[in-house]
């Protein structure tokens, strides 16, 4: 297919698929004519994957470029290549500095949350930013005073689970790497949202039925 073909099946413009061509995001096509290069069904594949990077993943192109060179290494096993996609996307979480204060708790809640997850048979890495972020939360839940422990972690641990099994089971039905590594991101950033909803919509309807009321009429808006 021609340049501008590739375009219109990926939903980008021309302008857009050049760029990541120059940023080494594309592989070349094959020469045709002095002007022109061919693209086959490869570059479709990878031109979906690097928008779903860049744009539902809000990766940099530097991040993209990372993705891709562990998708692209054949050392790389499938679960590395798709698990690298999910490190990179959302912030990362530092800990606090080893003259904080807080570090003791930190240590403390973090020994805590990798211990639960292996006690659970999570077969996950110290190293996982969402660790990072779940020992973020908890710490803070804490110094407020609000409900963070183990136990209570664990119940939200074990509804996740079952979710995140389903839609692995959907990425595995993506023979080609490229193609799961889209899933895994649109799974994480598409369905968070979702997630979201339904959780504030059970809190409505749970507090609903606690005090046997109707459901409270929108907000007015402001404008």
């Amino acid at each position: 297919m021609r340049l501008s073909e590739l375009s219109d099946r990926g939903g980008v413009s021309v302008a857009t698929v050049k760029y990541y061509l120059r940023e080494g995001l594309l592989p070349a096509g094959t020469p045709v004519t002095a002007r022109q290069s061919a693209y086959g069904e490869e570059h479709l594949r990878r031109l979906r994957l690097v928008r779903a990077l860049l744009t539902v993943g809000g990766m940099t192109i530097q991040q993209a470029r990372d993705v891709l060179a562990v998708a692209d290494d054949p050392a790389s096993g499938r679960h590395e290549r798709v698990s690298v996609a999910a490190y990179m996307l959302g912030p990362r979480i530092s800990p606090p500095q080893t003259s904080d204060p807080e570090r003791a708790d930190w240590d403390e809640v973090f020994a805590e949350m990798r211990d639960l997850l292996a006690e659970m048979g999570w077969r996950v890495s110290d190293g996982a930013p969402a660790l990072t972020a779940l020992t973020r939360a908890v710490v803070t839940l804490r110094a407020l005073g609000y409900r963070g422990g183990v136990d209570h972690i664990r119940r939200y641990a074990e509804v996740m689970h079952p979710i995140a099994a389903e839609e692995y089971a959907v990425m595995e039905e993506y023979p080609v790497v490229e193609e799961a590594i889209e899933a895994a991101v649109a799974y994480t950033m598409l369905y968070e949202p979702i997630l979201l909803a339904l959780r504030r919509l059970a809190h409505e309807d749970v507090s609903a039925r606690l005090h046997d009321t109707a459901p409270p009429d929108p907000p007015l808006s402001s404008s």
